[in-house]
């Protein structure tokens, strides 16, 4: 699948280079194109560099992970992204341990799809740090994955993509309950810092099965 990613921060670098190494084609976008292709060049022949609207334009899914304080403008300059999935991986924390810098209604991920006309928009992989995407085997258990979004389609294909990284994928409902799963950033950020727990940490939906 050819992967678009808005941003190569921490987390845009890891999960482009995760999806590189498990066969996916890689497109890295920033404001500044030349550190988008280093990033790149880095990871390999499945990645590529280049601006935010190049990205956009080669992804079939876009991967917003940039500042919540550059969201907005990062994709007014992506250009057209009718139809397109885009992954909302957004934390609206504020700069170092802040509170959130929206409330809850609506939701980053809502603002993102008004933004983003046309677009399926998927809030996915912000309740986790960027550390544990290489393992994400705690025990005998996987992390979760929460997945909101009103498109059918569009949240399989997530599913998948989350599923290559070693999630197990939990389907939360439509894009409105982005209300719901985005406080899990901020509890995670809590718990991680200021809790002093650390950053080896992930959240984990548990079931207790009727017994056949």
């Amino acid at each position: 699948m050819k992967i678009g990613i808005i941003g190569t921060g921490r987390l845009g670098s890891a999960l482009g280079k995760i999806w590189a190494e498990k066969g996916h084609m890689i497109m890295f976008g920033s404001r500044d194109p030349q550190k988008a292709k280093k990033l790149a060049n880095s990871i390999g022949s499945n990645a590529s560099g280049g601006t935010y609207e190049e990205a956009a334009k080669f992804g079939d899914v876009i991967i917003l992970a940039v500042p919540w304080s550059g969201a907005k403008e990062s994709i007014k300059t992506a250009g057209n992204l009718d139809s397109k999935i885009i992954v909302d991986s957004t934390t609206t924390a504020a700069p170092h341990l802040g509170g959130p810098l929206i409330g809850r209604t609506p939701s980053a991920a809502e603002k993102v799809a008004k933004w983003a006309v046309g677009a399926k928009v998927i809030k996915a992989v912000h309740t986790i740090g960027v550390e544990s995407l290489n393992n994400l085997q705690f025990g005998s258990q996987k992390a979760n994955l929460f997945i909101c979004g009103d498109n059918l389609e569009a949240k399989s294909i997530v599913r998948t993509l989350g599923e290559d990284i070693g999630f197990e994928v939990i389907d939360a409902g439509p894009l409105t309950n982005a209300r719901l799963t985005e406080p899990l950033a901020m509890l995670w950020i809590e718990l991680a810092y200021k809790q002093g727990m650390g950053t080896d940490i992930a959240f984990k939906l548990l079931r207790r099965r009727k017994a056949k």
